[in-house]
């Protein structure tokens, strides 16, 4: 009898689907969740987008125009589950992005999340909602990022890599994982270690020296590595110092830049 228990124990845990992964990749930020995994985790997405042509403009669709009809006609990939927080009175739209990956034994690639996109939103003065055709971005300081993004846990290292590119900034986290290298894009992936990234965007762009007072509309959470940046990206990434370490916040304010006089038209007497 002990012989058949153990038979129908190893035979219901062979079945079984594996159990829900708490945290991806790196810990944290959802790199590495597979699609079910992240709706075990928080729940059907709130709508499904699709990318136009053109950079940034997405249609959003109703989760189940998505599954009954959308679906079958696009790629599985290319809807990206939305979910739509309120936090500290911002709205906080995820968007996260998925890649397929063969699965053994079956026809159906599996989706893994490889790219998550975080907006902060402005919502329209006259109905107060978020959902218009055009979204508008909301400013907020990057100091209050944590707080509306709780994933976003940034290190406090002086010494963290940290990049700035004329569209955003680069932060690398610390912990490196060899299983990310399926999800990278880069042709060279297997010759670098890949760690989380950070992207911080601004539609109004930084000042010449970055601080935690400074304001961003959008965070992105990737896998970039620190030596592909040095080797492939020196003419694009610019190393700077961490905002988020001790020696960032404990520097004194920029000097307020100088204003240029306009010149007085001089006349003939």
């Amino acid at each position: 009898m002990s012989v058949i228990i153990l038979i129908v124990a190893f035979l219901v845990g062979f079945i079984a689907p594996s159990p829900v992964r708490a945290e991806a990749l790196f810990g944290t930020g959802y790199i590495g969740m597979t699609q079910s995994e992240l709706r075990a985790k928080l729940g059907p997405p709130h709508k499904v987008r699709t990318r136009m042509a053109a950079q940034r403009v997405y249609t959003y669709h109703p989760l189940a125009e998505w599954d009954n009809v959308l679906r079958d006609q696009m790629s599985s990939a290319s809807g990206e589950d939305v979910y739509q927080f309120v936090r500290d009175r911002v709205d906080v739209r995820y968007s996260f992005h998925y890649v397929e990956e063969r699965v053994p034994n079956s026809d159906t690639p599996e989706l893994t999340v490889n790219l998550v996109d975080i907006e902060f939103l402005s919502p329209d003065p006259s109905t107060g909602s978020v959902d218009t055709p055009v979204t508008v971005p909301l400013s907020v300081p990057i100091k209050d990022v944590p707080k509306l993004v709780p994933e976003f846990t940034p290190s406090l290292a002086d010494e963290a890599p940290t990049y700035r590119s004329n569209l955003f900034i680069v932060l690398i986290q610390d912990k490196v994982s060899k299983t990310a290298r399926r999800l990278v894009r880069e042709r060279a992936k297997e010759e670098y270690e890949w760690a989380l990234a950070y992207r911080l965007y601004s539609s109004e762009g930084f000042p010449a020296r970055i601080s935690v007072t400074d304001t961003i509309n959008r965070v992105e959470f990737d896998i970039d590595s620190a030596q592909f940046i040095k080797d492939h990206r020196k003419l694009t990434h610019e190393p700077m110092l961490n905002p988020f370490s001790q020696k960032a916040v404990s520097q004194p304010p920029p000097p307020e830049p100088v204003k240029k006089k306009i010149p007085t038209p001089r006349y003939a007497p």
